[in-house]
């Protein structure tokens, strides 16, 4: 008989041999041919619901074969062939029958099949596995047909650095039901789990978009261990809003300058510009700041001032023109650090009218700055023109030099002029061969502009003493793509 023909002779009579003998001996010719009967014999069924005995078993043989080929066949039926909630449970039983390298298969077939009957006995093998893999799978099934009772067995998947912990995190994203989310909250908020895990766990409700998570968040934001803190400031900074601007304010008052208060004014300043609800946010910042006392205000203005509006400029002008040296110092700060170009008419004046070393300091670090940013309300020629105004008023090779490393964010061919005018300036070159090289990286602006590209690169070629400048000018100038190395 041919391999055909025991195959149709299968579908008609699945796993019976003469007289309605059970039969488990089968032939067939490729593997495409094995899938199809497996399917076909899945769709003979007792109920409706559930795949004929005869078929299950067929599947279940299948797995449990030596032969790797016949193995990928039982796979391939759990996955999309024989169906049921009773089927399922039978697969999931061999989870604990079989090795490591077949639990692992079965597993990423389990959750590719859908059905949350696998929860069970996946749970059960996250808790006896000690195979890496096939712990990270179960963790995959658990995430994609689990909920809040699969949550603790995700969580303990975080302690284990590595390929697990991915596993664990990237489940505990997916799980859904409508008491997983609260079940996180739950295990973040407790003071039992490690600051690392509870730190993980805080990262994955602001992923998750959590806005419940948001009272823990601002808990979390005073908590003593680092970790835990940057976490809280980080998902604030996701998810924050005017009502977490006050826990916000406190953490970068109780955070000493540099590192802790850093993460905390970037949370702050980006629930008061970006996120949704912002101008509210913005709002009751500048009440909580006019509040504040001296030292507190001192603290937060920087951040005051990333956020801008003319509620803060208006206290701002009122810094600056103070006669008290110190506090004209702060106003001169915070307009260095204005998020747009509304204020260079400000910076210019004060940097014509000031001979103090320090202040000048400021001033052109602010312009330098402001000037070639893309989002500052400027077009390309008003930028470059308020660069250009600042290199006016640098007294020093170092701001100048810096004015020129900032051009090359203006991708002109006015921004090549420029720079290009100080290749044969001893104290200036070096920067300005930095900017024309990054100038000539954009193609279309290099390829519209050819000629002058080429006098330019060929000053670089000769006068940088960066051999990767160097080594780029070369590149652009026969129209070739460089990438930068890696590390």
């Amino acid at each position: 008989m041919s391999c055909h023909t025991v195959s149709r002779s299968f579908v008609r009579h699945p796993l019976s041999g003469p007289a309605g003998r059970p039969r488990r001996e089968w032939r067939v010719c490729s593997r495409a041919a094995a899938v199809a009967l497996v399917i076909a014999c899945g769709a003979v069924r007792t109920h409706a619901a559930d795949a004929s005995p005869e078929a299950i078993d067929l599947v279940v043989d299948l797995l449990r074969d030596e032969d790797p080929g016949r193995r990928a066949i039982g796979v391939e039926a759990v996955r999309h062939g024989v169906r049921g909630a009773v089927a399922t449970r039978r697969f999931a039983e061999l989870l604990a029958q079989v090795d490591a390298g077949r639990q692992a298969a079965l597993l990423a077939a389990l959750a590719e099949r859908g059905d949350v009957a696998a929860v069970p006995a996946t749970t059960a093998i996250v808790a006896a596995a000690t195979d890496p893999a096939v712990r990270g799978a179960a963790y995959r099934v658990l995430g994609t047909l689990g909920g809040a009772a699969e949550v603790p067995a995700l969580v303990g998947g975080l302690a284990v650095p590595g390929a697990e912990q991915a596993a664990a995190l990237r489940a505990l994203q997916m799980i859904r039901g409508p008491q997983a989310a609260a079940a996180i909250r739950e295990a973040a908020a407790s003071m039992s789990q490690p600051p690392a895990t509870r730190a993980a766990l805080l990262r994955i409700l602001a992923e998750r978009r959590d806005r419940a998570a948001l009272p823990l968040f601002v808990t979390a934001a005073a908590a003593e261990d680092g970790g835990l803190r940057r976490a809280a400031l980080e998902s604030l900074a996701s998810l924050g809003g005017a009502a977490e601007v006050a826990g916000v304010v406190q953490a970068v008052l109780a955070a000493a300058p540099g590192g802790d208060r850093d993460v905390a004014e970037r949370a702050l300043v980006t629930i008061c510009t970006t996120n949704p609800g912002h101008p509210a946010a913005a709002e009751r910042f500048l009440t909580r700041f006019r509040e504040a006392s001296d030292t507190e205000r001192e603290a937060l203005l920087p951040a005051l001032a990333r956020v801008g509006g003319p509620g803060t400029l208006a206290v701002v002008d009122a810094l600056v023109a103070d006669a008290d040296s110190s506090r004209r110092r702060l106003g001169l700060k915070a307009l260095s650090l204005w998020p747009d170009a509304s204020v260079a008419g400000r910076l210019l004046d004060q940097l014509g009218r000031t001979d103090d070393a320090a202040e000048r300091d400021v001033l052109v670090g602010g312009l330098i700055r402001i000037a070639p940013r893309p989002d500052n309300g400027l077009n390309d020629a008003g930028r470059l023109d308020l660069l250009r105004k600042t290199m006016d008023l640098c007294r020093r090779d170092e701001d100048r030099a810096r004015v020129l490393e900032r051009a090359n964010a203006i991708r002109t061919i006015e921004a090549l002029r420029f720079v290009a005018g100080y290749l044969d300036d001893p104290a200036l070159a070096q920067p300005a061969c930095l900017s024309v090289v990054e100038l000539a990286h954009h193609q279309k602006l290099r390829e519209d502009h050819k000629p002058e590209f080429t006098t330019a690169l060929d000053k670089v070629i000769v006068t940088a003493k960066n051999a990767e400048h160097v080594e780029r000018a070369q590149a652009y100038k026969a129209g070739k793509t460089w990438e930068r190395k890696k590390g």
